[in-house]
């Protein structure tokens, strides 16, 4: 086959064979380049994917161990609150008690020593940690006020 002269213009068929080969190799290529950033661009979504899922599950694991956390403290509080209500409870009939000893032992001293200043000092601080309230409750002056009138009619 005679080869064409350059300087006439024309073009040979292993020069188009040639252009068409590299553009094929450009389009597969530019194609394989395309498949590449497509599975880049998943597998980077997939992985991100992942890493939000396994943070997702982190942070509810993480409030099922607050959660179960902040029962037991709940639990711990509860029972402590009940201990100390117990408590409460024991000391104040323990000071009742003392209270009634003390009212019962100064009556007997003040009987032989009505002007002891230790018992005058003991009861005042009593009369302070303890006031006297002389008022009577609604229900009960309502009551007092029922046991007069039927007490009256009788009369």
């Amino acid at each position: 086959m005679p080869m064409p002269d350059p300087g006439a213009g024309g073009i040979s068929s292993g020069e188009i064979g040639g252009v068409l080969a590299g553009i094929i190799a450009g389009g597969m290529a530019i194609g394989k380049g395309l498949a590449w950033l497509l599975n880049w661009r998943d597998a980077r979504a997939n992985t991100r994917t992942a890493k939000l899922d396994k943070w997702h599950d982190e942070l509810e694991q993480e409030k099922r161990d607050l959660d179960e956390r902040r029962k037991d403290l709940d639990a711990k509080l509860d029972e402590r609150m009940e201990s100390l209500e117990q408590q409460v409870a024991r000391h104040g009939v323990a000071i009742d008690r003392w209270r009634m000893a003390f009212h019962l032992v100064a009556a007997e001293l003040l009987q032989r020593d009505p002007k002891s200043m230790a018992l005058m000092q003991a009861q005042k601080i009593l009369a302070e940690a303890f006031p006297l309230n002389l008022a009577v409750p609604e229900d009960m002056e309502a009551t007092l006020g029922q046991i007069d009138a039927a007490g009256g009619m009788s009369r």
